[in-house]
């Protein structure tokens, strides 16, 4: 096992090497510390009155650990706030490789944040007890990381193992993790784990529908939506795109996912040994599905912090009337 000398040296002789040449100055050092706000306007069929004109900020992977400043926190809080967010969503992932590495600052930056109607989350596949990963065989299994973060790169980079969909027993069995739902329970964010919670916003009702996370088998749709409202539009979140057909045949309007980061070293031919997905074209980005829409948001994190044309962001969705 590598042990915390040997990946901090590892973790060192990789920023040595990005500082010192000129192609590895900007993912490394620059492009990881921006933060965009992409803005959109999408219509929504038969919208209630009361709901037009709602504003939901999404973010996403934030992965927090110590190296994360607390100037990019700072900006993360600002740039949400100053949105003005009727509803606030995050999309899984508030920790690295399944630890709760910096609990204070993490109940601190969300205890910032502040919507009018609400803040909620789901759960990434970082944020259960096990960290979880695609195995050889190409299965979603429990794995813990045994060589250093960059030698881990180099290894997705080289030999890729593609996800076949399936999950492991010990996958399924892995719980969330308790440390992570303690914090979150001195925030405002309420957790949506496989139920939908209805808002009455101006006389008029939102369904709002979280999931479980896909690469762990917890993505149960049957469960998430048996107290949904059909006559109301409604707010899906899942962390992992890769779920979207398991919700075909189910309501909503809008998906807001995660999980890719983006594609977060977005280069032809290479982005996908990074970014492994059953449905690639999911990558980011807007998509529209068969009377609904799917945002991929490019997350605001990362367990490595290295982004080539990916940079992190916050969604604005503003809902118009569709007639």
């Amino acid at each position: 096992m590598t042990t915390p000398k040997q990946q901090h040296l590892s973790d060192y002789l990789w920023d040595l090497w990005c500082a010192c040449s000129i192609i590895g100055i900007w993912p490394r050092f620059i492009e990881p510390r921006l933060l965009a706000t992409t803005r959109l306007k999408l219509p929504i069929p038969n919208l209630p009155n009361g709901i037009t004109g709602l504003k939901i900020v999404q973010f996403s992977d934030l992965h927090l650990h110590p190296k994360v400043s607390q100037r990019f926190l700072n900006k993360l809080v600002k740039k949400i706030n100053r949105s003005k967010p009727d509803i606030l969503v995050f999309t899984g992932d508030f920790l690295c490789n399944s630890r709760m590495l910096d609990r204070d600052r993490l109940i601190a930056t969300l205890n910032h944040l502040k919507a009018a109607h609400g803040c909620y989350a789901i759960m990434g596949n970082h944020d259960y007890d096990q960290n979880v990963s695609i195995n050889p065989e190409g299965v979603y299994d429990v794995h813990e990381p045994q060589t250093a973060m960059i030698k881990q790169g180099f290894k997705r980079l080289l030999s890729p193992h593609y996800p076949t969909g399936e999950v492991s027993n010990e996958a399924r069995q892995v719980p969330i993790n308790p440390e992570l739902l303690t914090a979150l329970e001195d925030t405002p964010f309420k957790v949506l784990d496989n139920r939908t919670e209805t808002l009455t916003i101006n006389n008029s009702r939102l369904n709002l529908t979280g999931l479980g996370e896909y690469m762990l088998g917890r993505c149960l749709p049957d469960q998430a939506f048996a107290n949904y409202q059909t006559d109301a539009p409604g707010i899906i979140l899942t962390h992992n795109p890769d779920s979207v057909p398991l919700l075909k045949n189910f309501p909503g309007h809008l998906i807001l996912s995660g999980h890719t980061h983006g594609a977060q070293v977005n280069l032809p031919y290479l982005w996908n040994h990074f970014t492994l997905m059953e449905q690639p074209q999911f990558k980011r980005g807007l998509f529209p599905l068969d009377g609904k829409w799917l945002y991929v948001n490019r997350g605001s994190g990362s367990v490595m912090p290295f982004r080539l044309f990916s940079t992190p962001e916050i969604t604005t969705i503003t809902l118009e009337d569709q007639r």
